[in-house]
């Protein structure tokens, strides 16, 4: 399904218990009245196309059943995790019972069965939660094969692992409209350029965390890569790509050790600075752009980095010197005082959207 054109019938699913509930609130403060004919032919031509959107769309149509989609979303990464593991340990306890020749045949048969499942549900067109945790199933079996493989036929860990690993999570996603399994695809993409790039310079690729910064070219290029694209999107897929490359960035420099740019010849404590002013920064502009696109995961993700990032700066400056109960004092005079930037903003964006 066009992930595009169901978002734009939740929107609208959205605007008709909008004004259902301001057109109530008219007729309590009569400022309009409706005769009864007219509100209940009104009534039942929105009802028609609720159900329309309902029934074409799979659209939530009032909060409850929002709150249940939600759980409906939780319950499918908690249970193909879960479905993951299970097949994991069970191949783990049977191990041992099978002869050598069945190993391989094994490993690469559970991942397709799995997919083969997915892709069954997505043919019928059974909800998409089914497929997106099969999806997820497979992709813990396609990790695990990999993993398997590479202790039978005793072959030295590499990157290229990640590399493999990240073009099944995104073709996968791209096959069945997946957001989650395309975005478990970029970090792994991302971290994998980090990987080769550390080993490059003589480190063992496994360890690329230690120099955390070379994650950010990677993610800078998810970020801008919407900008490159053409503008349909089918899969609602851009906001993921700026989703991980967000957030990758942000991690990056929140872990980032201490020396990583020794080579700019400055202190650790001030690279460290400039590290934690560079992720307020970035976390400032995500916002931004998210508030512009009007994209609430982006928003959020850019406040949440931000509070972050300034809980860490502060405490760089503040804890060593001050009483604990005076730091935290500051810190929620802080949150107090930058509830009025935020109002202001709120008032501009409502003022902007009513004009």
């Amino acid at each position: 399904m066009d992930l595009n054109v169901k978002r734009q019938a939740q929107q609208r699913a959205d605007r008709i218990a909008a004004f259902r509930a301001e057109l109530a609130e008219l007729e309590r403060e009569q400022g309009l009245a409706l005769t009864v004919e007219q509100r209940a032919r009104l009534e039942a031509h929105l009802d028609r196309i609720l159900s329309a959107l309902a029934r074409q769309y799979g659209v939530d149509v009032t909060e409850s059943a929002k709150r249940v989609s939600w759980g409906m979303r939780i319950a499918t990464l908690l249970g193909g995790a879960a479905f993951g593991a299970g097949i994991v340990l069970f191949l783990h306890r049977i191990w041992g019972a099978l002869p050598s020749p069945a190993y391989a045949p094994l490993l690469i048969a559970v991942p397709l069965l799995l997919l083969a499942a997915a892709d069954l549900t997505f043919r019928r067109r059974v909800d998409l939660y089914y497929t997106a945790l099969l999806a997820l199933a497979a992709g813990v079996a396609f990790v695990m094969e990999l993993s398997a493989m590479g202790s039978i036929f005793n072959l030295v860990p590499s990157a290229h692992a990640l590399l493999v690993w990240a073009a099944f999570a995104m073709l996968v996603a791209y096959a069945y409209g997946l957001r989650l399994l395309l975005g478990a695809g970029l970090v792994l993409l991302c971290a994998y350029t980090a990987s080769v790039w550390f080993a490059t310079s003589g480190g063992y690729w496994a360890n690329f965390v230690e120099r955390a910064g070379l994650l950010i070219p990677a993610a800078m290029v998810l970020y801008a890569l919407p900008w490159l694209t053409a503008d349909r999107d089918s899969h609602d897929f851009k906001v993921v790509y700026r989703l991980g490359g967000a957030a990758t960035a942000l991690t990056a420099l929140l872990i980032s050790q201490r020396g990583e740019l020794r080579c700019l010849g400055l202190p650790p404590r001030t690279l460290e600075a400039l590290y934690q002013v560079a992720g307020l920064v970035l976390s400032v502009g995500v916002v931004l752009h998210g508030l512009r696109l009007r994209r609430s995961g982006l928003v959020n993700l850019g406040a949440a980095g931000f509070v972050v990032f300034l809980f860490v700066r502060l405490h760089a400056w503040w804890w060593d010197w001050m009483p604990n109960y005076v730091f935290f004092l500051l810190i929620g005079l802080i949150a107090i005082l930058l509830l009025f930037p935020f109002r202001h903003l709120r008032k501009r964006l409502s003022e902007r959207t009513v004009s």
